[in-house]
């Protein structure tokens, strides 16, 4: 039985814990963790001091970011039960308590007090491919928001500089778009370059699919061009930046990507396993899923991902349609909402339940939501179970019961 719950504020430098002793309902005074290993050894010593079973422990570290990662490794390769406390309920007790002001010391001794409710995430030291897998996938997840942000800037910009160009290149972040932008950054260099280099250009790009014809097209929009003149040497370096930052950017994402498909094929699945996905967008959800025993229920599963809806109930009043709850997984929930329409587009189970229930009357935003609730019950069952996914399996099921 748990004795002794300890709160931990955590911060980059120095972490701020408090011990609740529960037999007592007394909290020690606030004490600092210095962030090395001597830190850590003294930590341990406080609470040995108190008792050697790590069992009377129970620690909950606020889930900011990944200052409290290295701690909570720590305790956990120790024995010791740590749960993760989520920042906004943290705070929302804080002030329930009647404390407005934030400070660590507050912070820590709340967060104690808070353990007590229970209802937290229990933390465990993940499967090393896993725990890789989330990192990796997270940062591509990062890199490719980065992408487009550089890929709307080169947008904008050539709006000014050169906005003849969308109706010569149908996709203006291409290869060969990019490449030939950062040689020729604006309709002025393209038109005193002329056809002969700009086709040349295009050919090396795009490994002899493009040329001539192209190359024509372009030189004429350019030297038409309406694009403002005076800042043509601004936008130019601008463009050719942006070009250049996309190219390195892409290339790092294709190296991780790389590494993501890697370690994906370290795990006892395949990409065919599963209704839809790719290995980026699988290995994020499986690292994010970790252990998928720790959900007993679907209804846990889902709710573990946000994918529910949001109950709101005051008085007799009881909302007859909620809303969407906006907990949950950020990372996941897009995977799983880009995900759900492949699956209408390409699935025909799917798309054959979307299209009968837009043509009931349904939301087709609401039918997606559907969809991806679908997608989320077939995968709990495929990782549950350990079968891979039957795109017959409701035909073979009716087979099966008519032979009995």
């Amino acid at each position: 039985m748990v004795k002794y719950h300890i709160g931990i504020d955590v911060s980059k430098r120095r972490h701020r814990a408090c011990i609740h002793n529960l037999a007592q309902d007394s909290y020690s005074g606030i004490f600092s963790i210095e962030v090395n290993r001597q830190g850590f050894e003294k930590l341990i010593n406080t609470l040995e001091k108190l008792s050697t079973n790590e069992e009377d422990f129970l620690i909950g570290i606020e889930a900011t970011g990944s200052y409290g990662d290295t701690l909570s490794y720590y305790l956990l390769s120790r024995g010791y039960k740590v749960v993760g406390i989520n920042p906004y309920q943290a705070n929302q007790f804080r002030k329930a308590q009647g404390k407005i002001a934030k400070t660590d010391s507050i912070d820590a001794r709340s967060l104690a007090a808070q353990l007590a409710l229970g209802n937290h995430k229990a933390l465990a030291i993940p499967d090393p491919v896993l725990d890789n897998l989330r990192e990796l996938t997270r940062f591509r997840a990062d890199m490719v928001k980065d992408r487009s942000a550089l890929v709307n800037q080169l947008h904008e910009t050539l709006s000014s500089i050169f906005p003849e160009l969308a109706t010569v290149f149908s996709q203006l972040d291409s290869p060969s778009s990019i490449a030939l932008l950062i040689a020729y950054p604006g309709p002025e260099y393209i038109s005193r370059a002329g056809e002969a280099k700009i086709a040349e250009s295009l050919r090396v790009a795009s490994r002899g699919k493009m040329g001539e014809t192209l190359a024509k097209s372009l030189v004429e929009a350019a030297q038409s061009s309406i694009g403002v003149l005076q800042r043509q040497p601004a936008l130019a370096t601008k463009v050719s930046i942006l070009g250049e930052r996309l190219v390195s950017l892409s290339a790092a994402i294709g190296r991780v990507e790389k590494e993501i498909a890697d370690l994906f094929h370290k795990l006892p699945y395949k990409p065919e396993d599963f209704p839809v996905g790719d290995i980026s967008s699988l290995a994020t959800l499986l690292s994010e899923i970790e252990d998928i025993h720790r959900f007993p229920t679907l209804k846990q599963f889902l709710s573990h991902f946000g994918w529910c809806p949001q109950s709101f109930q005051t008085g007799s009043y009881n909302r007859e349609h909620p809303r969407m709850s906006h907990a949950g997984n950020r990372y996941v929930r897009r995977i799983i909402w880009m995900l759900s329409i492949v699956a209408i587009r390409t699935v025909p189970r799917y798309r054959d339940y979307f299209q009968r229930r837009v043509n009931e009357g349904k939301s087709k935003m609401h039918v997606i939501v559907a969809v991806a609730r679908k997608l989320l019950s077939v995968l709990y069952a495929i990782l549950k179970n350990g079968i891979p996914y039957d795109p017959d399996w409701e035909v073979n099921r009716h087979f099966a019961m008519a032979r009995h």
